[in-house]
């Protein structure tokens, strides 16, 4: 029985859906890195054989039996990220349609059901990708921590550090972020945050401190408040970027808002939503309801429908 799968490959673990011809789930599976830029070629080949193997193992359904395979990645949607990746899932005896494609593009497909619209994504990073039937394609954002990712958690935790810093140094007025960021990484002293950015924490545990900034502003922080309106607005002018770029001002599109800040820090998502509704009221903002691996799967099947 012919079946289609589509893969969420991420650089520390993968998720794999499979569903039958008429989109019914069949299962998912976690599998370790499939993303090229996060380990080596010969890692994500392993990591993919042994993936397939498992699907297979699981099914009992032979790969051969693979109507159609759609992998989404950060990064693999430029024609030398598709070869490699394309000779990869040769080797491991995939001859149905394939569909190499950016992760993005599987989040808005999960939570638009199509392949036009917006995805929008603020996680330890920030990043926009639209696409239109027609298959157009743009981006914003997207330049990592040094020189971009505006509106993302790493942003919005330095910014909180150095908020902190300044109010310490009495160059801005007192605020809870101080005492509550040196709590959240356990130092005693304030001199001890030359310690923990240079030497001790990466980005991610940077990006983990926008909770605390969320807290702060909970509490009625109004330096905090300020550092998540600044955030939004970047995601906003990211989004408005992209809706003047495709000409979907005047479209009904879908705007799927997704990573870790949208999740966990409710007022950046709704006051991003806020903003892009009063000035495109036909532009939906939501969350996926479903995971990328969905919405690779459902990629992977309507590439069957248009055969």
């Amino acid at each position: 029985m012919k079946y289609v799968i589509g893969i969420d490959g991420g650089g520390t673990k993968s998720i794999l859906h499979m569903m039958d011809l008429d989109g019914n789930q069949l299962f998912e599976l976690q599998g370790g890195p499939t993303n090229i830029y996060a380990t080596s070629v010969e890692e994500v080949e392993r990591e993919l054989s042994e993936l397939l193997d498992h699907t297979a193992e699981i099914s009992g359904r032979s790969i051969a039996d693979c109507a159609a395979l759609c992998l989404g990645s950060a990064g693999v949607d430029r024609p030398y990220e598709k070869q490699v990746l394309s000779g990869v899932f040769e080797k491991c005896g995939v001859t149905g349609s394939l569909t190499i494609t950016h992760d993005a593009e599987a989040v808005l497909v999960a939570g638009s059901g199509k392949q036009e619209g917006i995805t929008l994504v603020s996680g330890t990073g920030s990043f926009g990708f639209a696409r239109d039937l027609s298959g157009n394609r743009a981006r914003a954002g997207g330049w990592g921590h040094l020189i971009g990712d505006e509106g993302g958690g790493y942003d919005i935790g330095i910014t909180a550090i150095k908020a902190a810093i300044r109010s310490y140094d009495g160059r801005e007025a007192p605020t809870l972020l101080l005492p509550m960021i040196m709590k959240e990484i356990g130092i005693e002293r304030p001199e001890l945050f030359l310690q923990y950015v240079y030497k001790t924490a990466g980005k991610p545990q940077i990006a983990s401190l926008a909770k605390v900034v969320y807290e702060a502003h909970l509490a009625g922080d109004g330096r905090a408040k300020r550092i998540l309106d600044d955030a939004v607005n970047e995601l906003y002018l990211m989004s408005a970027t992209l809706i003047h770029t495709l000409h979907f001002k005047d479209r009904d599109i879908t705007l799927v808002a997704n990573g870790s800040v949208f999740t966990h820090i409710h007022y950046v998502y709704e006051r991003l939503a806020e903003l892009v509704q009063a000035e495109f009221p036909r532009i939906t903002v939501l969350k996926p309801a479903r995971n990328a691996a969905y919405g690779a799967a459902l990629i992977a099947l309507q590439s069957l429908q248009k055969c």
